[in-house]
């Protein structure tokens, strides 16, 4: 009994570490810095192509307090992301414009941690789909308003191993109302800040025997978040018009704390904060932008770096 019971204490032990280390319990498939750049305005009529390559690496895991986990902890994560995104050729009252997107994120993860966090197999991340409405609007001289609202939702689809700590689908419903705005100001500035509001149903194969004191499948409900990405650019007319260089970054905070069978998990909420460099360039109709994060602030989740690459393509 006594050997059992030392087991049993080494397995509660080591998922501890691997769960709380990567507490990361909200939808990985939630757009942090994917788009920011002139984000609200609205392309021409048609159906584009959006190609999302994302580059991430972590070698610190971060704690209810902003603490690193001790011991050698890396994730390194690479996701390519195709999108349809659908701008409705009939405009409705007051010149709105509508229409919607689809997108589709794919996963490739390597971990090496000493605390035994693992990733889950599979691929394929949750689809996201929303339609979407907006405009743009004349303040004054060389001053435009540009916004749009969508109503995104993240189906659970994905690939999932209750077992895992990091998986490319969340195993539960995600629904995010956002907007994003876009201000277009004289000599080529702009300002750009996409605002989500991120609610979550339960995930009822949450296994974690740190928390619950058993092997058994529970529910888990991540908290309401809030995050938003923005960025402020500037044209390079010296070498082109169509060529931009600025600042991006992004921010998150969980609104309320994670639940566990209706009991919340205290200290639980995830925060980070990011900026970064960016260039965007427009040619023949396609649109190229390459973005740099560096994380920081961060508690419940990896702390580390971001590139992002993004081709819009036009039909």
């Amino acid at each position: 009994m006594a050997k059992k019971s030392i087991v049993f204490l080494g397995c509660v032990f080591f998922c501890m570490f691997s769960s709380a280390a990567i507490a990361y319990n909200q939808n990985p498939n939630l757009n942090f810095g994917n788009t920011n750049i002139i984000d609200a305005m609205l392309p021409p009529p048609g159906l584009y192509m959006s190609n999302y390559m994302v580059f991430y690496s972590a070698d610190e895991f971060k704690d209810g307090k902003g603490d690193s986990y001790p011991m050698n902890n890396e994730l390194d994560l690479v996701v390519y992301a195709p999108q349809f995104i659908w701008v409705s050729k009939k405009e409705l009252p007051h010149g709105f414009k509508w229409g919607a997107q689809a997108l589709w994120p794919m996963f490739g993860f390597d971990v090496n941690s000493d605390l035994g966090i693992d990733s889950g197999g599979g691929i394929l991340g949750d689809p996201c789909m929303g339609p979407f409405i907006g405009s743009a609007i004349p303040l004054a001289k060389d001053f435009v308003f540009h916004w749009f609202f969508e109503f995104d939702v993240y189906f659970p689809v994905g690939a999932y191993d209750k077992n895992k700590a990091i998986n490319p689908s969340a195993n539960f419903w995600t629904f995010e109302p956002w907007v994003t705005m876009t201000l277009q100001m004289p000599y080529g500035f702009t300002f750009s800040t996409r605002q989500h509001l991120t609610f979550n149903t339960k995930n009822d194969e949450y296994v974690n025997p740190a928390v619950t004191g058993d092997f058994n499948d529970h529910d888990l409900e991540a908290g309401d978040l809030w995050h938003f990405n923005y960025s402020l650019m500037k044209t390079i007319d010296f070498i082109s018009p169509n060529l931009r260089f600025g600042v991006v970054g992004y921010y998150g905070q969980q609104l309320d704390e994670d639940e566990v069978d209706g009991v919340k998990l205290q200290d639980s909420e995830e925060e980070v904060f990011a900026i970064g460099p960016a260039l965007h360039y427009i040619h023949k109709g396609m649109i190229f932008s390459l973005k740099t994060y560096f994380e920081n602030g961060v508690e419940n989740r990896p702390e580390g770096e971001k590139i992002v690459f993004r081709i819009i393509i036009p039909f």
